[in-house]
């Protein structure tokens, strides 16, 4: 120790014998009144094995900086650590774990003691002697902090030298595979997911950087093909969890298109926030006259954009609500999609169930009213929930990172690409696809498919008018109900048309322009 400099050398090897379970952490003591209190240097990472066979007895973990040799605290800062840094030699970025070879095949768990910092490449060694037991590499990011204990996914060995290999990537995957992070792009309240693999996301309030409380656990709420078919748990997403400030899941190898969505819980198990998974090809940008913007091809939670496809119908939402509820599983009958769950029974809005905290604790319960879902006792209400005032997307906006809800009104995304708010009539309604197309109208692309995909009652809830409407919800407040466009069977079309807030409508994304 020099001054308020302490020097700590981390080993290149430790010999473990029988005792697997030794985390020799790097800790510092500071004698305070005669009791000499200890704080950590360092963090340290857990790999979990499975059927190692017997014989084994050497593990080596490498990684792309220092990892052994000496190192310093500054003992000025209020928690020193003990940071990595640029190795000087291959043989720094090296630990080894010695230990009494296995009798017989085993489960074991090891734990290496590491200075805090990012490494981005992670390379593991078993051994049984001078014959390679299992090895494993990959180029993937891991953080350790202090005073913390890094798990990584468990690894199952087969019970063979020379058996096949399998690993975790340190991100929450499995055999090998990195997950994809969804949310470096841009966090938000929905992400596609268009190929199997294994997948993560910051779990935070929509698009904002706010934390959504403490996670101590995620799971699937629901899961939806959006057809007449049940789906079995786990066909659309399986293998959720919470870990490290990252939520992870994985598709079956066997990809299916769909809706579903994720929750993550407290420690009382009270739903603190949710995102819903959308499982489809990736959306196109359908470019509206007049400059009103690039819309999506597609409604939100739509598998397809084909005329007279049901997967064309999507998922419906009360005005302000992040999430979503089931559409029909039939174009020419309100028929309800078939899910994992038995959703519960409709509420009716009151100071105690018609607020955001209640909507967001409860993302599957229809709040009924007829009116706004959304309680104030008075004539005032909240017209925020999905936009700002500058017209930019709010933390409740239910469209995926780069897109948002359109404006309505005059200025709004239909009016404007039609150059009037004004209704109109005898517009060709397709009976056969039950839709109108909207091609020459709102752009010039062939397709502008806009099916008629009916709404949810405001008042309790239930399916009806599919292949009659067509409401698509816009982020405008008008007075005491918002915008939305509407056309009937018999041609009428609306392009700012006043409704009923707690009713449940399709949504249509606007691609956001930075």
């Amino acid at each position: 120790m020099s001054g308020n400099e302490l020097s700590v050398v981390l080993p290149a090897s430790y010999d473990l014998g029988s005792v697997l379970t030794n985390t020799n952490a790097a800790m510092y003591g500071v004698n305070v009144g005669g009791t000499v209190k200890f704080n950590h240097l360092a963090g340290v990472m857990r790999f979990k094995f499975k059927n190692v066979p017997a014989g084994t007895d050497r593990f080596t973990i490498t990684l792309d900086k220092k990892i052994n040799g000496t190192f310093t605290a500054d003992l000025t800062e209020t928690f020193p650590v003990l940071e990595t840094e640029a190795a000087s030699s291959a043989s720094e970025k090296t630990i080894t774990l010695n230990f009494d070879a296995l009798s017989k095949t085993s489960d074991i768990s090891l734990y290496v003691p590491l200075p805090t910092g990012t490494y981005t490449s992670l390379a593991l060694n078993l051994y049984a002697g001078s014959k390679s037991v299992w090895t494993y590499s990959n180029t993937v990011t891991n953080t350790i902090n202090r005073k913390t204990l890094k798990l990584m996914p468990a690894v199952s060995m087969g019970g063979s030298i020379g058996g096949e290999i399998e690993g975790g990537d340190g991100n929450g995957g499995s055999s090998g595979t990195v997950s994809t992070d969804l949310s470096a792009s841009g966090t938000a309240n929905s992400y596609i997911v268009s190929e199997a693999g294994s997948y993560k996301f910051t779990p935070t309030k929509g698009n904002s950087s706010e934390s959504v409380g403490s996670i101590a656990s995620a799971e699937v709420l629901w899961e939806t093909f959006g057809t007449d078919v049940t789906p079995n748990v786990g066909d659309l997403v399986k293998n959720v969890k919470y870990e490290n400030g990252v939520i992870y899941f994985e598709t079956p190898s066997a990809y299916k298109e769909g809706n579903a969505v994720i929750a993550a819980k407290d420690a009382s198990g009270k739903i603190l926030w949710s995102w819903h998974i959308w499982l489809t090809d990736q959306p196109e940008g359908q470019i509206y006259y007049n400059n009103a913007g690039t819309m999506m091809d597609r409604n939100l939670g739509a598998t397809s954009a084909t005329p007279g496809d049901v997967g064309a119908l999507g998922l419906l939402y009360q005005w302000g609500r992040k999430d979503p509820f089931l559409g029909s599983s039939s174009i020419s009958k309100s028929v309800e999609a078939k899910s994992t769950i038995t959703w519960p029974s409709s509420v009716w809005t009151s100071l105690s169930n018609g607020t955001i905290a209640y909507a967001t604790a409860n993302p599957t319960t229809f709040i009924g009213e007829n009116g706004d879902w959304y309680y104030t006792g008075s004539s005032s209400t909240d017209n925020t929930r999905w936009t700002t005032s500058a017209s930019n997307k709010s933390i409740y906006d239910p469209c995926p990172s780069g897109w948002r809800l359109p404006d309505g009104e005059g200025y709004g995304v239909w009016s404007q690409a039609l150059g009037s708010r004004n209704a109109f009539g005898d517009y060709p309604y397709d009976s056969t696809n039950a839709g109108m197309n909207f091609f020459g109208k709102f752009g010039s692309a062939s397709t502008i498919w806009y099916p008629a995909s009916g709404y949810r009652h405001g008042n309790v809830g239930s399916l009806d008018h599919v292949c009659s409407f067509g409401f698509y919800w816009s982020a405008s407040p008008s007075t005491y109900y918002a915008c939305s466009l509407y056309f009937s069977d018999n041609g009428d079309v609306y392009p700012s048309y006043s409704d009923y807030r707690a009713s449940g409508r399709s949504v249509r994304c606007l691609q956001v322009i930075d």
